[in-house]
């Protein structure tokens, strides 16, 4: 009887691992607060989606940037996400809509999660992040290419300077000529 009463009793034990292990997930159920998130985030702007690309295992948004309030996003910026919510990912933005965007850092690309703090830019969610990081400012623009002159030699040569070995040869031509006309001058008369 009392090993019915074990086995019974581990039986019980090991369904509820079973039943308990299945529904976890790689994303936390409770979100930081939003300072927390402002903090641990790389980059803080808001933007609208313009364009939504699936590449391997994420979901890669382009964000046309409007304020910056952390970080140094492009005017044009890239973001990736995890394809599945369950990954903690973001994998329905609408393109068109605006959002507050909580970025880390990931090798060079920005990446958000669920847990991130990323969320539609209502005027309530924007009038919180500009009291705890500022006012914010206008994304940086594309550097321009910038042209450098490298100056090939010193100073420009002179007209004298560069005429002088073609003087000088028409110079030698002339006595060559002269010589030769003497000589031939002088040259006796034979029958």
């Amino acid at each position: 009887m009392l090993t019915r009463r074990l086995l019974a009793l581990v039986l019980l034990a090991c369904s509820a691992v079973v039943v308990t292990g299945g529904a976890a997930s790689a994303c936390p159920q409770s979100s930081p607060s939003l300072g927390q998130q402002a903090k641990s985030a790389d980059a803080v702007f808001t933007g609208t989606v313009s364009d939504r690309a699936r590449r391997g295992p994420g979901i890669h948004y382009t964000v046309a940037v409007e304020r910056s309030y952390k970080g140094d996003p492009a005017e044009q910026q890239t973001v990736s996400t995890p394809r599945a919510a369950r990954a903690c990912g973001l994998p329905h933005l609408d393109e068109g809509a605006d959002y507050v965007f909580f970025a880390t850092q990931d090798g060079g690309d920005l990446t958000i999660a669920a847990d991130g703090g990323t969320a539609p830019a209502t005027d309530a969610r924007v009038a919180r992040v500009e009291r705890l990081l500022g006012a914010g400012t206008s994304p940086t623009p594309a550097a321009p290419v910038e042209a450098t002159f490298t100056p090939v030699g010193g100073e420009p040569t002179s007209l004298a300077r560069v005429a002088a070995p073609g003087v000088a040869l028409v110079i030698v031509g002339l006595l060559g000529l002269l010589l030769a006309i003497g000589l031939g001058r002088r040259r006796p008369d034979t029958p």
